[in-house]
């Protein structure tokens, strides 16, 4: 693992960790003020590491919900972690066992991304390089949620400024993937999906369900690709 691969891995990232940065300071404050600890908050980021399921904690915690909610919810809200561990699995498939599950813990939605991208358009784009842009991305969420759990109540963070972040940031990586049809339309299919499911199902639930769907939608696009690729050439 050399510095040079490192230096790489963080410059493909650091746009991410500016957006981390707010989301963490926001969702270290939120969980502050629901009663956690900072201590516990760092904690949280360590084994939980996702930003909508730390976010939905906080919000379940104050409207009172119990342990076992809050451990269902986040199982399904995470869920998707699974995929876009083993859609990555054979990229690093060199490396040790230790090495896969630690890359598997720090990946999220935006990491996954920025590594799909550059794992198909850069063809220096290692192992080496895809961990630490994780553990970078990483790095920034645990201690902008422990910051902002210390700092408390003295930081007057409105809740609605995570939700610009957000869709900034996923914008940028939206636009960044979409290099064919297929992906144009997986993505038009899963943003109508979310906005119906969400207004007929009033919850996050909506986001899971949303996933898998458009998982599916995209698979069935590149199948019927693939078909008809097959026809012609034969």
């Amino acid at each position: 693992m050399s510095k040079k691969e490192w230096l790489a891995g963080m410059r493909a990232i650091y746009p991410v960790c500016f957006g981390y940065i707010p989301m963490g300071l926001a969702c270290g404050v939120l969980l502050q003020q629901a009663g956690y600890h900072w201590l516990a908050v760092m904690l949280m980021s360590l084994i939980i590491y996702g930003g909508a399921s730390q976010f939905m904690i906080a919000s379940m915690t104050v409207a009172g919900a119990g342990l076992l909610e809050m451990v269902i919810m986040i199982f399904f809200i995470n869920l998707r972690h699974l995929l876009m561990s083993s859609s990555l699995a054979h990229r690093i498939r060199e490396k040790s066992t230790a090495f896969s599950i630690f890359f598997a813990q720090t990946i999220t939605d935006e990491s996954f991304a920025v590594n799909t991208l550059y794992f198909k358009t850069d063809g220096m784009w290692n192992p080496t390089k895809a961990m630490a842009a994780n553990v970078t991305a990483y790095s920034t969420w645990i201690i902008s949620t422990g910051i902002g759990a210390m700092a408390g109540k003295s930081i007057a963070l409105s809740p609605v400024v995570m939700n610009y972040i957000l869709i900034a940031m996923f914008i940028f990586l939206l636009i960044s993937q979409i290099e064919n049809r297929i992906v144009f339309w997986t993505a038009v299919f899963s943003g109508i999906t979310a906005v119906v499911l969400m207004n007929l199902l009033r919850h996050n639930i909506a986001i899971v369900l949303t996933s898998i769907l458009a998982s599916g939608f995209g698979l069935y696009l590149q199948n019927k690709k693939d078909d008809k690729e097959g026809i012609l050439r034969g």
